[in-house]
């Protein structure tokens, strides 16, 4: 592909160098070309890379400096930022550390001082159409990616709400309930906190898909727990102590309704329990998801206020009047895929 076809300023690249007249030469260079930002030394090179992380997408550094060498900064940012593509600039007394660095897959390149000025121009071309390609990549994964893991998860709150069948257990508007049980966490005050991010390893899909069929049997196992009592005081009463131990909901009656709210929120936390989502389990969350299955059964339908506290509304006759636990889920699963992306994208 031709040199015209790429955008060389699309991302900056970060020079290093404590030389003033090296940082000017190397901008009267290449500046006309490539956006250039600039630092004296690793520590200034630190926290201008922080400050423009997001805007960088090459770095080239001396390796002697005083403060910090070259390969003890890149150090510290290739954990975190590991498409960064870097390149190290050192005289020959330094060549043994350059090889090491490079070897050991932490840099892209090496360049040798005094430099050729037309061959460093093509390194930094070439690096930056790297640089762009890569992202360009990893932008199409990343799609597709999330396309598979809407599938996945629809998966798995579709078991989730078929577990009544399983069990033998004639319950209404389940799936109604799993839809609402997403929105409580996906769209809590403490949902934007990110519990922690889909791993797009198989190895861990394998995982999700293990842990959906233990949870789907502890749902079945918990269920007559969620369904235990006639009236929908029971029911809401039931739901409002399934939560762990430190989250507690305040129950009160609102004519034929009832308002609960809390000092704390749990539900972002069960949600990424639910979904295999970060470090917590899911056991916690079943309890509260068939308490919420037992509100539905009766007839009445959940929601969440918005703001900061904890606000919860049990209302009775909220939900559908269609109650046939296949056409439920399957009207669930086309019409939620979209709260699934959300509920994803919040955690």
């Amino acid at each position: 592909m031709s040199d015209f076809n790429y955008d060389y300023q699309r991302y900056a690249i970060l020079f290093v160098d404590d030389e003033d007249k090296t940082r000017k030469y190397f901008r009267r260079l290449y500046g006309e070309t490539f956006r250039i930002l600039e630092a004296a030394d690793g520590l200034e090179a630190l926290s201008v890379f922080r400050a423009h992380a997001s805007e960088i997408g090459i770095i080239v550094t001396d390796q002697r400096m005083p403060n910090e060498t070259g390969v003890g900064f890149l150090a510290k940012i290739t954990d975190q930022y590991p498409d960064v593509v870097k390149i190290l600039s050192t005289a020959y007394s330094d060549l043994d550390a350059a090889i090491n660095s490079v070897n050991k897959g932490g840099i892209y390149r090496y360049i040798t001082k005094p430099w050729e000025v037309s061959e460093l121009e093509v390194t930094l071309r070439r690096a930056m159409e790297f640089y762009l390609v890569k992202r360009e990549l990893n932008g199409l994964m990343s799609s597709k990616l999330q396309a598979l893991g809407n599938v996945i998860y629809s998966s798995r709150l579709a078991a989730f709400a078929l577990a009544p069948l399983a069990a033998g257990l004639p319950a209404k508007h389940v799936a109604e309930a799993v839809s609402s049980f997403v929105r409580l966490g996906a769209f809590g005050a403490a949902a934007g906190g990110r519990a922690g991010a889909m791993d797009a390893g198989v190895v861990s899909w394998r995982k999700v898909h293990e842990e959906q069929k233990q949870l789907a049997g502890a749902l079945e196992e918990t269920l007559k727990d969620g369904f235990a009592g006639g009236s929908l005081a029971d029911r809401v009463a039931a739901f409002a102590k399934s939560l762990p131990a430190g989250d507690t909901l305040e129950v009160t009656a609102e004519g034929d309704g009832f308002r609960l709210t809390g000092a704390t929120d749990a539900f972002p936390r069960l949600l990424a329990g639910l979904f295999g989502v970060g470090r917590q389990g899911g056991d916690e969350a079943v309890p509260v998801l068939a308490a919420l299955m037992g509100i539905y059964d009766a007839g009445a339908s959940v929601g969440r206020q918005r703001g900061d506290a904890l606000v919860i509304d049990v209302r009775p006759g909220g939900a559908a009047a269609e109650s046939t636990a296949g056409s439920d889920v399957a009207r669930w699963l086309f019409d939620d895929d979209l709260l699934i992306s959300s509920a994803l994208g919040l955690l």
